[in-house]
């Protein structure tokens, strides 16, 4: 049995906080104190773990898990950035959970909220948090690539989504109307590559990388994250555009 095996799974949330500006649509990116045991010095969206006060208050109308979820992002957004959100603003849109044999997981809500850029001054703690940014998703992204930000997947993941839409609004809106997908990765090597494999594709159910059919992946190589999503054989939507929910 694997060491990790038996470690406990917290439910966390975090929520990208978008703007619009002159210049277009920008999401919020704070850097994690280097010196954190999770996730030291990596570009994040504010969020962290529930705590049993954020269950507080009943789960008008939510459910008590994303009640909870959604009370523990508003928090961790003013704690963390300065910023004032409302739990029934929040669009839930994803829900990642940390793949198994970790040493620390997480069941981890994402929400999306959109804020004025006159209700967009950022305070950082600068105790969890060191640096902050807003930037375009492109413009993120394509730091990533050149290893000046470093980023966990699931922030990768959620950047992506947003590249498909022209303004904060759009994002918001489609991003409501879409359907949330929930993932959790399986840790595998492709030869000397460390990937992340998803459902759908051909190593996922035997955590390995190497097996030669459908992908749907991301790798992690010196450029940063890579997604791969080879089409129709994977049998499911892929996570980085928005498929809207069932009308039926």
């Amino acid at each position: 049995m694997s060491e990790h095996s038996t470690v406990t799974l917290r439910l966390a949330s975090t929520v990208m906080i978008l703007r619009q500006v002159e210049a277009g649509m920008e999401v919020l990116l704070l850097r994690r104190n280097a010196q954190l045991a999770f996730a030291g010095g990596a570009w994040v969206f504010p969020g962290g773990a529930v705590d049993q006060a954020d269950a507080e208050g009943g789960d008008q109308g939510f459910g008590d898990e994303e009640f909870s979820a959604r009370t523990a992002a508003v928090r961790e957004c003013q704690e963390e950035c300065g910023l004032t959100l409302q739990p029934e603003q929040l669009v839930h849109f994803a829900h990642w959970t940390t793949p198994e044999d970790q040493k620390r997981r997480f069941a981890t809500w994402f929400f999306v909220a959109a804020v004025p850029e006159q209700q967009s001054e950022v305070v950082i703690d600068d105790g969890e948090i060191h640096q902050f940014q807003w930037l375009s998703p492109a413009h993120a992204l394509a730091r990533h690539r050149d290893g000046e930000l470093s980023m966990m997947p699931p922030t990768y993941m959620s950047l992506k989504l947003l590249q498909g839409f022209s303004s904060a609004a759009e994002a918001l809106e489609g991003l409501r109307d879409s359907e949330a997908f929930s993932v959790t990765p399986r840790v595998a090597r492709e030869g000397e590559t460390f990937v992340l494999l998803y459902p759908g594709d051909a190593g996922y159910e035997l955590r390995d990388g190497n097996l030669s059919g459908p992908r749907h992946r991301c790798v992690i190589g010196d450029q940063g994250t890579d997604y791969i999503h080879s089409g129709d054989d994977v049998g499911v939507a892929a996570m980085d555009r928005v498929e809207k929910a069932s009308q039926a």
